[in-house]
């Protein structure tokens, strides 16, 4: 029996966007777990309100991650809007995609509580670099086997290729800056997260 996209060995295309969309919400509320609650005793008002100054800082990973996480659930609606039916090798990849993504509250953590340490931030450059990777693949295997409607708009197709390509290639070189520069790479993935969000950049509001 064909299913609703008219795929009728494949799976559901609905089931596939709420799977999906359910494992965005969940490691998006996951990050705030990132942020350490201070451990002062006895309790003490002035040590708290100093305590609290002091892991401002540590806002910007969690900020970070959750402006990506939030342009990649984006950026996949877009896609999948488009989708008519769905494959195998779709699937996978769009599993590989949810893994890295249901992976990012972790590498958001270690930094929340041990700041921006090399190691610390060539794990969350990581992390990035494999997520952006595998949202390629999935948008090139959606190109690739013409799973989607077809456009007029050669040139919106072109502008979205490219943005994919941004985050493949600035996130790694951002993790090997981080061997020597730390703070800096996190600058780079704040900076790129705003970047996307900024009015007319492509993928942005």
């Amino acid at each position: 029996m064909a299913n609703e996209t008219g795929n009728p060995a494949g799976m559901n295309k609905a089931r596939v966007e709420s799977f999906s969309d359910g494992v965005f919400a969940f490691a998006i509320t996951l990050l705030v777990l990132s942020i350490p609650i201070p451990d002062i005793r006895p309790a003490d008002d002035r040590l708290l309100t100093a305590s609290l100054l002091r892991a401002i800082p540590q806002l910007i990973p969690y900020v970070t991650s959750f402006a990506t996480i939030g342009i990649i659930w984006l950026n996949h609606h877009s896609m999948f809007h488009e989708v008519e039916k769905v494959e195998h090798t779709t699937l996978t990849l769009n599993l590989l995609l949810l893994l890295v993504v249901a992976f990012i509250p972790y590498p958001t953590g270690v930094i929340g509580r041990y700041g921006a340490l090399r190691s610390a931030v060539v794990l969350y450059g990581t992390t990035f670099t494999v997520g952006g990777l595998a949202f390629s693949a999935l948008w090139f295997d959606i190109r690739r086997n013409r799973l989607s409607r077809e456009r007029e708009d050669e040139a919106g197709i072109r502008s979205m290729t490219a943005r994919n390509l941004i985050g493949p290639v600035i996130y790694p070189l951002a993790t090997a800056l981080a061997f020597v520069a730390p703070k800096t790479s996190l600058g780079i993935f704040f900076g790129l997260a705003a970047f996307y969000f900024l009015p007319g950049v492509p993928g942005g509001e």
